[in-house]
């Protein structure tokens, strides 16, 4: 495993770390203003922009997109979905998803498996 690649573990953190950021803006927001907002996926938004100009792996983008794929649950918004999904698609078709997994570590391979059995990403497109 290479030493300098981000873990699946560190990309979730990296990233909830950001979605916590996001959140807590909305409450002070919310408090300043007395208004609330509904979930709109705001927060993911949030995040995938922080880490954009991350100088990602094709594994660290995978799980990368994987996780903030996992974190909307399917709630939406089915373009920012779509969008995620034919990114992870596009990393997958430029270098397959066996080669891309045989240096993780075997807790990572099976998280990330997981969550994209769990999304549906194991199948093939149409």
């Amino acid at each position: 495993m290479d030493e300098e690649r981000m873990t699946y573990g560190e990309i979730r953190e990296m990233i909830l770390g950001c979605f916590y950021d996001c959140c807590r803006n909305i409450l002070y927001i919310n408090k300043k203003t007395g208004e609330k907002s509904s979930y709109d996926g705001l927060e993911i938004g949030y995040a995938s922009y922080q880490c954009e100009n991350t100088p990602f792996s094709p594994i660290e983008k995978l799980m990368f997109e994987v996780f903030t794929l996992i974190l909307r649950a399917g709630r939406g918004p089915k373009k920012a979905e779509d969008i995620t999904r034919d990114g992870i698609y596009l990393i997958i078709n430029e270098t397959p998803l066996s080669i891309l997994i045989k240096d993780i570590s075997d807790d990572e391979k099976r998280d990330l498996l997981y969550d994209m059995e769990l999304l549906g990403l194991l199948e093939k497109p149409e």
